[in-house]
């Protein structure tokens, strides 16, 4: 039972972040009113469980700051994209994480491209431009579609940066300096703060203590009995789960080029992940 643990913790992890795709699109608040107080509440969990703000070097300092306001555009352009799209058109994107942040590692810290991550990780980019382009009929991609590949793409110059500072501060630190600069950038972007009815504050609290606070905490937990490449495998079951969800609870159909290039994404992400 004990040894069961690890597991459980790992695909809990993956359970509960499933559901963000699902709460964003219960809501009817404004997409940057659910993005600030999915990190305001995460923040607030993370300083009541670390309760001193530990202080670095200026140059952490300003690097913690540049990745609060990735973290912040992030949330921002994901959220917005459930305006204009379904919940398998923002998730899907969420697959070109790793081979994104592997792409920025290189060119930040000169980490080795091998000729095998380079053909599996175009293999990902190509499942996902057909998926996004043929759930259109190859019209073009959705505005949703783009808000989402803009939105991964701040979040893995995020993990660039958590990967550094995440060992000169300590995960806990980093992760309460991100989300307290995030939620201080997206209040400046709520159009106006009016009271929120209960059902919302289900939802908000459910993104925040769930799939930010919870989820990451897990994940975390996971790290610590299992390495990063099955850690990163397991977790390409968000979007499968988020899918799933949004066919059985709000019934959004799922096109065939959609599930087609899901799948190309997802074998080469596999691939990639464990050759990494």
């Amino acid at each position: 039972m004990k040894h069961l643990k690890p597991v459980f913790y790992l695909l809990l992890s993956v359970l509960v972040a499933s559901f963000s795709g699902i709460f964003i699109k219960l809501s009817s608040l404004p997409p940057t009113t659910i993005a600030f107080y999915r990190v305001f509440i995460a923040s607030l969990l993370f300083f009541l469980v670390k309760r001193r703000v530990g202080l670095f070097s200026l140059k952490k300092e300003m690097l913690s700051l540049i990745a609060g306001f990735f973290l912040a555009m992030h949330f921002f352009f994901w959220v917005s994209a459930f305006n204009h799209t379904t919940v398998a058109g923002a998730v899907i994107p969420l697959t070109l994480q790793p081979v994104l942040t592997g792409l920025l590692s290189w060119l930040v810290y000169g980490e080795r491209l091998s000729r095998f991550r380079i053909v599996t990780g175009s293999t990902v980019v190509a499942g996902v431009v057909l998926a996004l382009a043929g759930k259109e009929g190859f019209s073009g991609i959705s505005r949703g579609d783009l808000l989402a590949v803009i939105g991964v793409v701040f979040f893995c110059g995020y993990l660039v940066l958590g990967r550094y500072l995440n060992r000169a501060m300590g995960s806990m630190n980093f992760s309460l300096k991100t989300h307290a600069l995030a939620s201080t950038v997206l209040a400046f972007l709520v159009p106006s703060f009016r009271v929120v009815e209960a059902r919302e504050w289900f939802i908000l609290i459910g993104l925040g203590v769930g799939c930010s606070f919870l989820g990451y905490l897990l994940i975390n937990l996971s790290l610590k009995y299992f390495s990063s490449s099955v850690v990163g495998v397991v977790l390409v079951g968000e979007p499968v789960l988020s899918i799933l969800w949004s066919f059985l609870l709000l019934g959004e159909a799922v096109t065939f080029f959609e599930i087609i290039g899901f799948i190309i994404a997802i074998i080469g992400l596999v691939l990639f992940i464990l050759k990494t």
